[in-house]
């Protein structure tokens, strides 16, 4: 069969995004369908670059993502994956139109599946079709053409489809576990030892929400664009108000590298003297612009000043990692500069008495652990002048992550009491929390929840003793993080946060009895228009009219990371 024919048979065989169809045996129906299609500017994605190594290489070639991994040297592969919230009691299914050109060892042409309790992986050999883990193949000339694989998962059953056609029936062999308790979709050349060459032309996956909302979304929302360069990697924004004047202040890292933690790179900051509706940069941000959340320093009692503090990234000389790595977490290659490495852990309470000119710092040893971390967002002062500040904490690399409260009323004593963590171990709860004082003096934390197995709905802990002792409950509230908090001028409480499921975007969720509950019957769907998951951390303010502005960073289409934001208004009810 022509090339033409081929690419006619895979486009006619594929569904389009977000529409509803049974689908087949292993897979429950009425699911959604999420797709991606390698050609043109696609191949811009990061992901796909694998930079210097000329062993791996991706190009456009018969009308698809030509992906060619030559080498076997660790790091000779290309495994990008997909979040798909996969449901075993409902199953899942995917599919690929590949062309195989060439694969030597298991997982060089390959698409995996993982509901965040099994997990097996599909490899294209040019003679068969083989899952590695169930053991089971199907002999079949992959090369002469285009050809759509389908993997159906559903509880312990496995089964593989060729051109609508059963290859594989694995009923009862999908047993392997699931590696972290991942639950996505993986394709591309997924081993160093091996290799591979093959033609991507488009790959669909189910997803359990429809990939299009607009019924939901915010009516007449303004999206603007507030920083945008090709070759920069813009993410993290701040957001921040002049109370006299309402000028918008954001500031943000540019990154020369798509990566959460790689320092090398800048930063900028924007103005806004409009509400949002246009930005400009500017070299400094006024003192008197104050964002939505408080600073970390607070008065004690006494008048002095008192911070709870974290040391995040300490790098460190590299030959220093042996002697590390006994102890803490190590993060390789973590600049500046090459030949660094860095720890990710340790606290301390300090104090100053003439306004913070100078400290004086008190170690916290609970906190020098494997790996402990705080986020911008996490502290608090309750109205008996108690300072809180929540912390992840992974006391060793066989623990999970468990979220621990730091309280201090002076900054010279404290207390380290643990507040959050899954009893069934099979949960992290990251560093990403948010603490809010409500107006009876009790206090809440809503934090971000690991996501290797797909499920993402924060968990919320109360305390009404200061925050000595917590009570953990999951919220229906799905995305991450809890970044957005703000409370509005009607007295509600407006939560902002990232949504890295299809479709990706960008949401909201209001509270009319100061978070201690949460109207996810009306979800606000700020936007739906996210090319992939790499979005969010969002901040709002409310201006003297009552709009919100919402500042976030974002990727759409063209694959430019940026910043963004969304003038709307909150619902009334």
């Amino acid at each position: 069969m022509g090339l033409a024919v081929a690419k006619m048979r895979c486009l006619g065989y594929a569904v389009a995004v977000g529409v509803v169809l049974t689908v087949g045996a292993g897979c429950a129906r009425s699911q959604y369908w999420a797709r991606e299609d390698f050609e043109g500017t696609k191949l811009k994605l990061p992901w796909y670059t694998p930079g210097a190594n000329s062993r791996v290489t991706v190009g456009l070639s018969e009308g698809a993502m030509h992906l060619t991994d030559a080498g076997t040297q660790p790091g000779d592969l290309l495994f990008p994956t997909k979040q798909w919230a996969a449901d075993p009691t409902r199953g899942a299914a995917v599919e690929a139109c590949v062309k195989v050109v060439d694969c030597q060892g298991a997982a060089g042409v390959m698409l995996m599946v993982a509901d965040g309790v099994h997990e097996d992986s599909l490899t294209l050999y040019k003679d068969r079709i083989r899952l590695e883990k169930a053991g089971l193949e199907r002999a079949m000339d992959t090369t002469g053409d285009f050809h759509i694989y389908r993997i159906d998962i559903r509880g312990p059953d496995i089964a593989v489809s060729v051109d609508g056609r059963r290859a594989i029936d694995g009923k009862g062999k999908f047993t392997q576990p699931a590696h972290d308790q991942r639950n996505c979709v993986g394709y591309g050349a997924g081993s160093s030892a091996a290799t591979g060459e093959a033609h991507w032309d488009w790959l669909r996956w189910t997803t359990p929400e429809p990939a299009t909302l607009e019924a939901q979304s915010v009516s007449g929302a303004e999206q603007v664009i507030v920083f945008k360069k090709e070759g920069v990697y813009a993410c993290f924004p701040s957001l921040s108000m002049d109370p006299e004047t309402e000028s918008l202040y954001s500031s943000f890292g540019t990154k020369v590298k798509q990566s959460h933690i790689d320092p090398t790179g800048g930063s900028a900051r924007m103005e806004s003297r409009d509400g949002g509706r246009t930005w400009q940069e500017v070299e400094t941000i006024p003192p008197t612009a104050r964002g939505e959340r408080p600073g970390s320093v607070f008065t004690a009692a006494d008048g002095a000043k008192v911070e709870i503090g974290h040391y995040f990234w300490r790098r460190y000389p590299a030959e220093q990692k042996p002697e590390l790595q006994k102890k803490y977490f190590i993060q390789d290659n973590s600049g500046p500069g090459p030949g660094k490495v860095a720890t990710c852990t340790g606290g301390f309470v300090r104090r100053s008495t003439d306004d913070g000119k100078t400290w004086e710092k008190t170690e916290i040893p609970e906190l020098d652990v494997y790996m402990a971390g705080s986020s911008p967002w996490s502290f608090c002062q309750l109205p008996d002048g108690t300072v809180l500040r929540a912390f992840m904490v992974r006391k060793t690399a066989q623990d999970s992550c468990d979220s621990y409260v730091v309280r201090t009323k002076d900054g010279k004593t404290y207390d380290v009491v643990r507040a959050m963590w899954d009893p069934t171990r099979k949960e992290d709860v990251t560093e990403e929390n948010v603490l809010h004082v409500m107006n009876d003096g009790n206090v809440w934390m809503m934090a971000r929840i690991g996501v290797s197995s797909g499920d993402d709905f924060m968990w919320q802990a109360f305390s009404e003793d200061g925050g000595t002792t917590w009570r953990t409950v999951k919220t229906a509230i799905k995305g991450h993080p809890p970044s957005g908090l703000i409370r509005l001028q009607d007295g509600r409480l407006l939560l902002t946060y990232g949504y890295r499921h299809v479709p990706f975007g960008i949401r909201a969720v209001l509270s009319d009895d100061d978070g201690r509950t949460w109207r996810t019957d009306q979800v606000q769907v700020l936007r739906t228009d996210g090319d992939n998951f790499d979005l969010g951390y969002p901040h709002s303010v409310q201006l003297r009219d009552g709009m919100i502005v919402t500042v976030y960073y974002f990727v759409t289409a063209d694959f430019i990371t940026h910043i963004a934001c969304t003038r709307w208004q909150p619902p009334k009810w």
